[in-house]
């Protein structure tokens, strides 16, 4: 059976050839230069394949097992259970995806581009951040926190407000010319209905994010600079509160330097976790971005008649805050 042609896509930095239909990604020409990434797939698989010995597990908050990496050969297996494998060569160029026959499209684009790229891009060295960013006029902010934190919310709500989105979930932070600088990954919000509806406020197409999940996808529509790559200076770094401690009140305070560089390479994607080489390079690039943004504690209650004020508390901290980089202008 002859194989399904590579089709090209963009993720942040990276030109991506895939055998797999990603339709939330930028596409691309074929002619358009080589891909740093391929992305193959096998024949689905009724039964996973045999694993003696687990590298590591990320568990559920129910204790269940949601993701596991295995060395294998010069490289690495990365399961999700019961719906995918995703072979990675060591140096992560290589990709080669084993879904289950149960999996269904979207769940395996989730997997794809929320799940494997932002790990593959960080083993091959960039810092990704678990993070929502959105620009408001010339800056970014970004937003830190676990799944279910409240960022796609925060990130809508400003989006909804006029402000362009940079990223959902997954924010790529790179010095450039001596800024710290985030690189788009691609234009779509992961939220819960309710959530579109009371931070956006209108009708929107949406369609689901993955079989088990009740998130909805919504896809937006990139600036002209954005869309060609540019970059954008961050500005600030907010790390929200854990909505299992809820606030009172809608209150910023400065995160003290060692609690921020452990709260981004806490909420930082990571393949191997067992890597001290790439454990120190992660704390090394995480006390650069430190040094040279600032980073706060958004503590507010999770509540949608509050989105109002929330958003202003936000944009009102933001325009109080000094220029970034002006000592490069």
């Amino acid at each position: 059976m002859e194989a399904t042609p590579y089709q090209y896509y963009r993720f942040g930095p990276a030109r991506l050839a895939s055998r797999l239909p990603l339709q939330v990604l930028p596409t691309e020409a074929h002619n358009d230069g080589p891909a740093e990434l391929v992305l193959d797939a096998r024949p689905v698989r009724n039964q996973p394949a045999q694993v003696t010995a687990w590298r590591h597990h990320w568990p559920a908050r129910d204790g269940s097992i949601t993701l596991s990496l295995a060395a294998e050969g010069d490289g690495y297996r990365l399961r999700f259970p019961g719906l995918c494998d995703f072979l990675i060569d060591n140096d992560a160029d290589a990709l080669v995806a084993e879904p289950m026959a149960s999996v269904d499209p979207h769940t395996l684009e989730h997997l794809v581009v929320d799940q494997l790229l932002p790990r593959v891009l960080a083993h091959r060295g960039a810092l990704v951040a678990h993070a929502s960013v959105v620009q408001v006029q010339d800056r970014a902010i970004a937003f830190l926190g676990h799944s279910g934190w409240g960022k796609s919310t925060l990130a809508g709500l400003l989006h909804g407000a006029g402000h362009s989105l940079l990223s959902d979930d997954c924010a790529l932070l790179q010095p450039t010319a001596g800024r710290i600088t985030v690189v788009p990954t691609y234009p779509s919000l992961r939220m819960f209905g309710d959530s579109i509806s009371q931070t956006l406020g209108h009708a929107t197409a949406t369609t689901p994010v993955a079989a088990y999940s009740p998130k909805q996808r919504l896809m937006v529509t990139l600036a002209p600079a954005q869309a060609g790559g540019a970059h954008c200076p961050l500005q600030a770094i907010y790390l929200l509160n854990d909505p299992a401690e809820p606030a009172s009140d809608h209150r910023i305070t400065p995160l003290a330097p060692a609690l921020a560089c452990m709260a981004l390479v806490e909420h930082s994607f990571r393949l191997d976790l067992a890597s001290t080489t790439h454990t120190t390079a992660l704390l090394r690039q995480a006390a650069e971005v430190l040094r040279q943004v600032p980073a706060f504690a958004l503590h507010y209650p999770r509540d949608y008649s509050g989105n109002l004020r929330l958003r202003d508390t936000v944009l009102t901290h933001l325009a109080s805050l000094p220029p970034a980089y002006a000592h490069l202008a």
